[in-house]
């Protein structure tokens, strides 16, 4: 278990998205806003106004933004089975899944859905700029509506898969 955690480390060092050095400070992102001050992203307007009137401010992507840009999901989320199916439930989840989102992206503003697409067969697949997020979500489908839930974290590559079935 323990080799495993270290493993899961290791990716969040090697993930090339994440790499500060590819950042000036300060940097906004003409995307979505977020600034990079003080070795993190944040939200937060007027310093962004603060940093723009000043003009010494650098303009790249920032990695949730390029994660969306080039579909490079670090979670995916698949929602199946004829609960799902139910227009009622199904919008009773994705208005779950917007809500753990928001709550989620005000403490880790690099953490978004990136896209709720419908499956095969009226399923569900969601996916995510972090892990956390995946699995949070599929915790909060779980205590919400029951079903089974299993995640399943890959060993070559940071994503992170939760499946849910009801």
């Amino acid at each position: 278990m323990k080799d495993r955690l270290d493993k899961r480390l290791d990716y969040k060092i090697n993930d090339p998205y994440l790499d500060k050095t590819q950042y000036k400070d300060p940097t906004i992102c003409p995307t979505c806003g977020l600034v990079y001050h003080g070795k993190t992203w944040k939200r937060d307007d007027e310093l962004k106004k603060q940093l723009e009137k000043e003009g010494k401010v650098d303009y790249k992507e920032c990695p949730a933004c390029r994660k969306i840009r080039d579909n490079y999901p670090m979670g995916v989320v698949y929602l199946s089975g004829n609960y799902v199916k139910d227009e009622f439930h199904r919008s009773e989840i994705i208005n779950l899944v917007k809500h753990e989102a928001e709550k989620e992206e005000n403490s880790n503003p690099l953490s978004r859905i990136m896209a709720i697409e419908n499956g095969k067969d009226g399923d569900l697949v969601i996916k995510t700029t972090t892990e956390g997020l995946a699995a949070r979500l599929g915790k909060a489908i779980q205590r919400a509506h029951k079903g089974n839930l299993e995640l399943k974290f890959s060993d070559d590559q940071k994503l992170l898969r939760v499946v849910w079935e009801r």
